[in-house]
């Protein structure tokens, strides 16, 4: 039995990689340079980037959540979300550093893996439900 202890345990084990992908993503020089190309764009491009990482990081947190208070196998489900961003988050890394013009709109991709998680998290919560409901229903 998995008891709340090995639970953040778990957590910290994830979100470590999670913080490390986002710290490594936001201090690569290929992608400073991609975002500081513009001068007169310097302060939109640092404001669009705060915006993505704090939503990138709110979409996350609901993931990290879910993990803690869920049973394994449903906090399974919500831990793939971040194995994916932190996949992505590294073919951008590499893809930047091998060529500085790929990945060019990375701040869009990340923030459309942030809303894509909403909607995958949401789909989630409402399918546990669902099927927590009909197991008491059935226990009754």
């Amino acid at each position: 039995m998995i008891t709340q202890q090995d639970r953040k345990l778990n957590t910290r084990l994830i979100l470590t990689p999670v913080t490390f992908g986002l710290l490594t993503l936001a201090s690569s020089p290929a992608i400073a340079a991609s975002a500081n190309s513009v001068s007169s764009a310097n302060n939109w491009s640092l404001i669009i980037a705060l915006l993505v990482f704090a939503a990138t990081a709110g979409s996350a947190v609901l993931n990290v959540a879910a993990i803690r208070h869920w049973d394994r196998n449903w906090g399974l489900v919500s831990a793939l979300p971040l194995l994916g961003l932190l996949l992505w988050g590294v073919l951008i890394v590499v893809a930047k550093q091998l060529n500085e013009s790929a990945h060019e709109l990375w701040a869009l991709e990340i923030f459309a893996w942030a809303m894509i998680n909403m909607i995958y998290m949401v789909t989630a919560m409402t399918a546990k439900r669902m099927f927590a409901k009909r197991d008491d229903a059935a226990s009754n």
